[in-house]
């Protein structure tokens, strides 16, 4: 399948190179937490490009029985790439935005009524499912909209099955993107060290990352295993 291109503390640690200035601050939060207009906008936005989401899918190694749990998972694209390939399995998604889980719920109702797909309304912080759960587990360009990232790492690790794989999707700093460009708001080097130390505090381990660049973005995969 191609991909379409119509595309606490803690927190502070790892935020990205800020958040913009002003109305674009405002706008900027609707990604973080889409409602209302502005959020069905935004959710077509973040839904118009699925190349880094087929990706993060293809590092996960999703196969026919798997259990995959997407955090953040917006309008469910990368729950819906889930499910085309955890046929025999399940794919899961949290978001903290009934807008979101609405669109994700109109994209993904077939394989909703086939039990195939299951979406909650929750946050990476609390996730609404037993210990072990989940073979596979992703958060895509969600992680710096956490309120306290290394609590919610230890939500992953918490409801990842022994041996299950962990990929976190993290958007790098361009310090020549414009202000309208999210590629300005990125991760640093150093972030991503930060993040990877942080993955092996809470339990998890064989962390590694991978890099890959879309367009006009770069995006790194931090992976890990429990």
């Amino acid at each position: 399948m191609s991909c379409t291109s119509t595309k606490s503390d803690s927190k502070r640690s790892y935020a990205s190179q800020g958040v913009p200035p002003g109305l674009l601050s405002w706008l900027s939060a609707q990604f973080g937490r889409p409602a209302g207009a502005l959020g069905h906008l935004a959710g077509w936005l973040m839904a118009r490009n699925d190349c880094d989401d087929q990706w993060i899918i293809a590092v996960l190694e999703v196969e026919a029985q798997d259990r995959v749990l997407d955090v953040g998972c917006g309008p469910g694209i990368t729950v819906a790439l889930a499910a085309e390939r955890a046929v025999a399995g399940l794919a899961a998604g949290v978001d903290h935005s009934a807008a979101m889980l609405h669109q994700a719920a109109r994209r993904n109702r077939a394989a909703i009524m086939a039990n195939r797909v299951d979406l909650r309304l929750g946050t990476a912080q609390r996730l609404p499912y037993p210990d072990a759960h989940f073979t596979k587990v992703c958060a895509v360009h969600t992680i710096h909209f956490w309120s306290a990232v290394e609590t919610g790492l230890s939500e992953l690790h918490r409801v990842l099955a022994p041996g299950g794989r962990v990929v976190l999707a993290l958007r790098m700093y361009r310090p020549e993107a414009g202000r309208f460009d999210p590629s300005r708001y990125g991760f640093t080097e150093a972030q991503i060290a930060a993040m990877t130390a942080t993955l092996g505090a809470v339990g998890l381990r064989g962390v590694a990352t991978q890099r890959r660049n879309f367009d006009r973005e770069t995006i790194t995969a931090v992976v890990a295993y429990r």
